[in-house]
């Protein structure tokens, strides 16, 4: 199976990660990512003038047919672009494939007032529009909705591609797509627990196209996402490229059934996983029957999980929860009991009734940022010390304001977990100064967990705090399982690094496993 990548750049960048200067530097990317042929604009056309980045893009794809070319362009105002119809017959005839509007970076609306005439110049081309809203966080609302269905439904020829849709567009991107047969999505920042399939088994598998958004992400996360994905052959073949190679007008080519995933380099354990479902997310993925079938498909041999009702306000009902759901599943899933300082009272026989009488409890989980205090916070003091007493690891949502170091010096027995290393850009001066202190503080570490996937990260992490200090964590069923994974299989650590993150770590601090 050979991936076609729709969403993929070429050219120096202004700031953030080093781009691909030359058609060869993404080739040779592509390559070593199984990547056959990818849809390319270029970095000046994105963040600058579109009409040099545009010429500068055909100049640089001569001779290279795996690369096809996408311009950039925007409705023009007062003469400054060319006319819609003149502009987009130039690039047909220049062999462009695809159109893409960037209306949040370069601030214009997508009603048919402002885009209608592009919409129709690019609709009456037989070309596909692709719509970038740019990176943003998954909790970020910037899409316009009612825009993108005017544009849908006023111009039912013109194939729309949402470039990045995130999990926390789930709901609006589906209920738009039922209403608009034209509307793709592009779904390198969709992580949503077993999304694929559950968009498959709606009918929606020919309007999933997979693309990366090299050079900015790590595209060994959609790559493992979709090859874990549980898709059906047909579906996975249509979702990794045929879907693309039709709505670009390519000539059909010949597909090899895609081959299982490669063993991983040994049992997977993930260290940050939840019970329950948070509706700020869409979490469909939320019984623990349906969390292990997840894992089995995946190849997750242990989950450990704390409650989303108990890292917000219902401590004891959601430890219950975990509880509930660590039961019928023991030797899978374990639990973490989540400690309140709100509810310091209570914390004492909680503790107890968890590590003393119910099963399967290995660790405590604080979410700092919930709970709006630091790490350093006094509620916090009486979970810690039993951490200590106990030898128990705790997972912690915290930041850049928590006392790591002086709170896991006053607590030597207890082993601190940093959650959402892969939240870190990998170049990010605080981000730096953060987990830098892996290194240095005996018991501490940090999981990999982030929505975020920022190409070269993962090894940035790995370098500042050692592979020995790392662990592997999903934030299951927020992110999907086999796109976590792939930021430590896909990425150029070595196996013995990669044995380290995905379990070997985990297996030699949680003791109680």
């Amino acid at each position: 199976m050979s991936f076609l990548d729709i969403n993929a750049a070429i050219g120096r960048t202004t700031s953030g990660p080093p781009g691909f200067e030359t058609p060869d530097a993404l080739l040779t990317e592509m390559r070593r990512l199984g990547i056959g042929e990818a849809l390319v604009c270029h970095r000046m056309a994105q963040e600058a003038d579109v009409v040099l980045g545009n010429r500068l893009l055909l100049e640089a794809l001569k001779g290279h047919p795996e690369l096809l070319p996408c311009w950039v362009m925007a409705p023009p105002a007062l003469g400054d672009l060319p006319p819609p119809g003149e502009w987009v017959g130039e690039a047909a005839a220049n062999g462009v494939r695809a159109i893409r509007l960037q209306p949040r970076h370069s601030l214009y609306s997508l009603s048919e007032w402002c885009v209608g005439p592009l919409a129709e110049a690019v609709a009456g081309a037989g070309l596909p529009m692709l719509l970038d809203f740019g990176p943003r966080h998954w909790s970020e609302q910037v899409v316009p909705w009612s825009e993108l269905e005017e544009l849908c439904l006023g111009h039912p020829d013109l194939a729309v591609i949402l470039i990045g849709c995130t999990v926390g567009e789930t709901r609006n991107a589906l209920g738009l797509m039922r209403r608009a047969r034209n509307l793709h999505i592009e779904y390198h920042a969709l992580s949503l627990p077993d999304g694929l399939t559950l968009m498959a088994g709606e009918g929606m598998a020919k309007r999933l196209l997979f693309g990366t958004g090299l050079p900015a992400r790590a595209a060994e996360c959609v790559i493992e996402q979709t090859r874990r994905s549980g898709l059906s052959v047909p579906d996975l073949l249509a979702a990794s490229g045929l879907n693309a190679r039709r709505v670009l007008r390519l000539t059909p080519m010949r597909v090899t059934e895609p081959r299982h995933p490669p063993g991983d380099a040994c049992p997977i354990i993930d260290v940050h996983g939840h019970s329950g479902s948070w509706e700020r997310a869409c979490s469909p993925v939320n019984t623990p029957g349906a969390v292990v079938a997840s894992m089995r498909r995946c190849g997750v041999a242990k989950m450990v999980l704390s409650s989303f009702a108990a890292i917000h306000a219902e401590m004891l009902a959601g430890n219950d929860q975990t509880a509930e759901a660590v039961a019928k599943f023991p030797g899978t899933l374990y639990g973490y009991a989540v400690a309140n300082p709100h509810c310091a009272a209570e914390i004492p026989a909680e503790l107890e009734k968890r590590f003393d009488k119910d099963k399967g409890f290995v660790g405590l989980k604080l979410h700092c940022g919930l709970h709006g205090v630091k790490l350093q916070h006094p509620g916090y003091e009486y979970a810690l010390a039993f951490a200590s007493e106990r030898g128990l690891p705790a997972l912690v949502h915290g930041g850049g304001g928590d006392k790591w170091g002086g709170v896991a010096a006053r607590y030597p027995g207890a082993t601190f977990i940093m959650a959402h290393g892969c939240a870190w850009d990998g170049r990010d001066t605080a981000g730096r100064e953060l987990y830098a202190q892996v290194r240095d503080v005996p018991n501490l570490y940090v999981d990999v967990a982030g929505s975020a996937a920022y190409r070269r990260a993962m090894e940035a992490l790995a370098e500042l705090a050692g592979a020995e200090k790392i662990l592997y964590g999903s934030d299951f069923p927020m992110f999907d399982l086999g796109f976590e994974i792939g930021r430590i299989v896909g990425s150029g650590m070595n196996e013995v690094a990669q044995a380290m993150i995905l379990g070997g770590n985990a297996i030699r601090l949680f003791k109680r496993f």
